[in-house]
Formats: C-alpha cells, sequence, structure tokens
C-alpha cells in the first residue's frame, strides 16, 4: 500500500522526509516533488529500486538511468574528470535546471548504469528533493509517466512505497539544460531553462549540439 504525506504540514512534512529515504534505501520506489516534475526515486546502488524504475518507465533492463546528487562531494564520489568547464557549471548552477553528462568512476558497482560508464548527472532545485537524496545517496530520478496529479486525496500509485504530496512543482514548464562535459570543449546537448548565453557567461567556448555536429 502507497504511504502518502502531506509536505505542506512539519510534523508530517518530517515523517515523510524519513519515511522516504528509508524507502529507497530498503530498494522501493518513491514518488516527489522537483522543481519542474514530480519524479519516481530509488537509490542508484540498489538493484531491487533501480529495476523497479526501469519497469515503471518501461525502460530496458540494462538502459543507464539519470542520476540526482545532493552535494559537490557526492558528485565527485560518482563521476570522474569533470575538467575546468564541468567544475564551473556545477558550481554556477547546481541545485537548478542543469544536467552533465559525464564518466562514472570506473570503480562504481552500482545498477543505475546499465553497464556503462556514461552518467547523466543532476542536482535538483528542491528542497524536498535534496532532503531525501542527502538521506540516501545518489538516486535514479526519472519523471513520473503520466504526470502525476498531486491534489486527490488517497491517491494511490502502483509500485511507489511513498508519495511526497507538495502539490504543484513551482516552475511546471522548465525543463533541465543538458552539457556534455567529457570533451573540450563541452557541447551543449539540448537547451533548457539556462539557455546557451547564460551558459556560455560560464563556460565561454561551448559548443551547440548542431555546431559540433558540423563540424565532423
Amino acid at each position: 500500500m502507497t504511504r502518502r504525506f502531506d509536505m505542506g504540514i512539519p510534523l508530517t512534512r518530517g515523517q515523510g522526509i524519513k519515511a522516504a529515504s528509508t524507502s529507497a534505501r530498503r530498494g522501493r520506489v518513491v514518488l516527489l516533488p522537483t522543481e519542474s516534475v514530480y519524479a519516481v526515486l530509488a537509490d542508484a546502488f540498489s538493484q531491487t529500486g533501480v529495476t523497479a524504475v526501469r519497469r515503471l518507465k518501461k525502460r530496458p533492463d540494462d538502459a543507464a538511468l539519470p542520476v540526482a546528487v545532493s552535494s559537490l562531494s557526492m558528485l565527485h564520489g560518482i563521476a570522474e574528470r569533470l575538467g575546468t568547464a564541468g567544475q564551473s557549471l556545477v558550481q554556477a548552477f547546481w541545485p537548478g535546471p542543469l544536467t552533465i553528462v559525464c564518466r562514472a568512476q570506473p570503480s562504481l558497482a552500482w545498477a543505475a548504469g546499465g553497464g556503462g560508464r556514461t552518467l547523466t548527472v543532476r542536482m535538483p532545485l528542491h528542497p524536498i528533493a535534496l532532503e531525501v537524496i542527502s538521506g540516501t545517496g545518489p538516486c535514479v530520478l526519472v519523471g513520473a509517466d503520466p504526470p502525476w496529479d498531486a491534489d486527490p486525496a488517497g491517491h494511490e500509485t502502483p509500485g511507489v512505497d511513498v508519495v511526497l504530496d507538495a502539490g504543484p512543482p513551482p516552475w511546471p514548464s522548465q525543463r533541465s539544460s543538458v552539457v556534455d562535459v567529457r570533451s573540450d570543449p563541452p557541447v551543449l546537448l539540448r537547451d533548457g531553462a539556462l539557455g546557451h548565453d547564460r551558459l556560455m557567461s560560464v563556460v565561454g567556448d561551448l559548443v551547440h549540439r548542431s555546431q559540433s555536429e558540423a563540424s565532423r
């Protein structure tokens, strides 16, 4: 049975954060808010939890899933060789609508990567998501599909153990900018909330994907 917590009530909020982190560490799936969407979350090191997210999202068993962190130290524990550009971007825009593509630490033995070394990672700009991730560790975090309605009381979400209901996301139309920092210069793979010019104010040699493809 899905456990639901109203995050607008201080006492319930604390209980919900604790329940969500505990649930994720036990290999279960949590539904919680980010700044733009509700998302399903699981411990990135839990095979059971990651497999459950893949089932919910109808992803292949070997598919890599995006990962969320709550601090730069957590990022450095799973990623390697961000380079000057990558470091500058995350320091300027995290937490916020920036997703980076980088290389995972070769020593990682986890379920999220799907067997590959490429890591897609972000730090969501929502206090509830950050608290749950901080209490869990690196988590897979994937937007709920179909979009989840936070309003109806007693809403049941199949496959989800804990729901943290914080009402509508604050910026529902916002999607993150995606930058690949594995290359030099880094490549903007997807335009998003930050915009090319704003990203270039931090990394002046940022290349747009269309430019990168045209130069091949």
